[in-house]
């Protein structure tokens, strides 16, 4: 679902951004500085907001620096010279350490008041993170593994979500958004590994 949902914005999506990736191009602004600026942007707010409670304006803050990913491809192409490795491990690394500020920043709020819900915050978090690094190990190995019920964009959605409702006083939310997150990356962790187990078989 995560790929076919990306896949069927693509198209749509860079012809709204085509004109902003241009006017980015033509002064100079790189691919790697948008992905530096998205991310470490979407750390420190994340860090900042979510440990004081406030989960809403974190969110919007994170939800626009996260948008930088619609463009620093987009840019890549767009520009001289193309897309590069370097640019691409910078990308990777940073939506991986922003993704954990987020869980991160949701934890340390909650650490406070000694709530069970921590616990949902790590058993989450590390379901998360085992999508990405199944991917990662196979691509290593040779190995496409792409696809899957839960990429990283509906991950977000999802936790993002939550944490907007969470910060508008909507109960529960946040608990059902982490719970959320776990099944379908679990699920989406299994169908990777069976990617892989097709792959070699």
């Amino acid at each position: 679902m995560g790929i076919m949902l990306q896949r069927s914005l693509r198209d749509p999506v860079a012809k709204i951004i085509s004109p902003i990736v241009n006017l980015l191009v033509k002064i100079g602004v790189s691919a790697n500085m948008i992905s530096t600026l998205g991310g470490l942007g979407a750390i420190a707010s994340s860090l900042y907001y979510f440990p004081k409670g406030d989960f809403f304006v974190g969110v919007i803050l994170v939800s626009l620096f996260v948008l930088s990913d619609l463009f620093d491809g987009a840019v890549a192409r767009a520009s001289n010279k193309g897309e590069s490795k370097w640019g691409a491990l910078l990308d990777s690394t940073l939506d991986r350490i922003s993704d954990a500020a987020i869980f991160i920043g949701g934890l340390l709020y909650f650490l406070e008041s000694s709530d069970q819900i921590v616990i949902l915050f790590v058993i989450a978090a590390f379901a998360s993170f085992m999508v990405s690094y199944i991917k990662a190990r196979a691509e290593s190995l040779a190995i496409t593994c792409d696809g899957g019920l839960a990429e990283r964009s509906e991950r977000l959605i999802v936790i993002l979500i939550a944490y907007g409702l969470h910060g508008l006083g909507i109960e529960y939310a946040l608990a059902i958004g982490l719970w959320i997150v776990t099944l379908i990356s679990i699920f989406t962790v299994y169908q990777r590994m069976m990617i892989v187990y097709k792959a070699v078989s």
